[in-house]
């Protein structure tokens, strides 16, 4: 496994996504999937420090999405008929869009910081010796 916290964030995102769906039986919930499988993928098989020019690539595009969602949320916040409970506040755009904007800080840091790179390669042979 090349990134362990980015495939479990991905698997915990896919897991939600997949409740929801199957509670509220929307199609949307697909991209909450998809996007939770993009990461298990990501962590598991390509890793940070390989295709730095792919993380730093999608760390951008994670962070104009995150932008929209974040603009789209704060649209929303005057329409809402009751204060969210703790489980509602996961379904809020508002949440993704912090979420996603967060993840793609961390997708640019991975793909500049030589601290970050040179932490993942440790962890890597550290495997690698267990192995």
């Amino acid at each position: 496994m090349k990134a362990k916290i980015t495939f479990y964030i991905g698997l915990a995102v896919t897991l939600l996504s997949l409740t929801q769906m199957i509670i509220l039986f929307e199609y949307i919930r697909f991209l909450g999937i998809a996007t939770g499988l993009f990461f298990m993928l990501w962590g598991y098989s390509i890793g940070w420090t390989i295709n730095r020019n792919l993380t730093i690539i999608v760390g951008h595009i994670a962070i104009t999405i995150g932008c929209l969602t974040i603009a789209y949320g704060i649209y929303q916040i005057p329409f809402l008929t009751h204060a969210p409970s703790i489980v509602e506040v996961l379904d809020l755009p508002l949440f993704w869009g912090i979420f996603t904007t967060w993840g793609g800080n961390c997708m640019i840091t991975h793909g500049y910081c030589n601290c970050a790179i040179k932490m993942h390669e440790k962890n890597n042979q550290g495997l690698k010796q267990k192995n």
